[in-house]
């Protein structure tokens, strides 16, 4: 009995270890980033989609350099003699042209809801600053904040475009570059800051992994924590160093990641 959940407890450990990497982020180019959202697909797709998103391994950096896509296509519509408020209608039916990801769906409905408020003689700018005090459904809160940021500098953008006659066309490209910059920054702070957070996560299962060695070698530890004042004592300050140093080092990785940002 004692072997078996010794054996259960490592292999538990193990798996726990084996998710939390999956579920680390993953640098890419931004050569994948004209991915986006068949706005054909059935609700269920997207439903699975999203489903998929939460409980496996995304690749941020590709979801994020689609706001540069769309950015970019904007002012090459303009460009292209587009009027303003026709832009996103034509932008939607761009992105619905690849693979669903929960970002490409966020990006579609936002196109779809700026192109229909236009047609009514809504504003772009009103349309794109209500947007982006909404919680945007990406199901990642790193990527919630890319939606936020991209769509109050879009909003910014069309505003001034609309009181001061500017070039909307090069605000865009501006715009366009600044995000990949801001991109390509994070993405270089995810690769620093990915041999720190294997450790942490290591040394935080290596508890687990001691008591499950200890019944191995026939110490049985778990009991001797449970039923001895000593043991309560080792116990009671193990977790709760455990606790403060989980804190403190997320604390700290937050600082060395700009979470504030983008």
């Amino acid at each position: 009995m004692i072997l078996a959940l010794s054996v259960g407890t490592i292999i538990a450990a193990a798996g726990l270890l084996w998710a939390g990497g999956t579920g680390s982020r993953v640098l890419a180019t931004h050569g994948a980033a004209g991915t986006g959202h068949n706005g054909d697909h059935p609700r269920s797709s997207r439903n699975s989609t999203s489903f998929m998103a939460r409980h496996w391994r995304r690749n941020r950096a590709v979801e994020a350099a689609l706001w540069v896509t769309l950015v970019r296509r904007l002012a090459a519509l303009l460009n292209a003699g587009r009027t303003p408020s026709a832009v996103f209608g034509q932008a939607s039916r761009a992105v619905g042209q690849g693979p669903a990801n929960p970002t490409a769906v966020w990006i579609d409905r936002l196109c779809r809801e700026v192109h229909a408020a236009s047609e009514l003689g809504v504003p772009v700018s009103v349309t794109l600053g209500r947007i982006a005090h909404t919680t945007p459904d990406v199901s990642d809160h790193e990527l919630a904040r890319w939606a936020r940021s991209v769509s109050v500098q879009l909003a910014a953008c069309w505003e001034i475009s609309e009181r001061s006659g500017a070039s909307l066309s090069k605000t865009l490209n501006g715009l366009g570059d600044s995000v990949e910059s801001q991109i390509d920054a994070q993405a270089a702070r995810e690769s620093a800051l990915a041999g720190p957070r294997a450790t942490v996560r290591v040394l935080a299962w290596l508890p687990v992994l001691a008591l499950g060695l200890g019944m191995l070698m026939g110490t049985d530890p778990i009991t001797t924590l449970i039923t001895t004042p000593w043991g309560r004592i080792a116990l009671i300050a193990g977790a709760v160093l455990t606790v403060a140093g989980r804190l403190w080092t997320r604390q700290l990785m937050r600082h060395a990641e700009g979470v504030d940002g983008p």
